[in-house]
């Protein structure tokens, strides 16, 4: 059975997604720092580049919330 969320309660979940995130974007920018092959770099470029769109989302997500509530 589907429950009604709340403003606030969006707002919460989106904050922790945001965090988590955050703490994924470090360790991917982290391990750019290291020598590896060109394919890597690309393809984690490609997932920094996936993960900003994502966080960008949840930050307007946190902002209309905080907003509405």
């Amino acid at each position: 059975m589907a429950t009604r969320m709340t403003s606030d309660e969006i707002h919460a979940a989106s904050l922790v997604h945001l965090g988590i995130l955050d703490e994924f974007i470090r360790v991917v920018e982290s391990k750019m720092d290291t020598p590896m092959a060109p394919f890597l770099r690309d393809s984690l470029s490609d997932l920094l580049g996936n993960l900003a769109e994502q966080r960008e989302t949840y930050t307007t997500l946190t902002e209309n919330t905080s907003l509405a509530a």
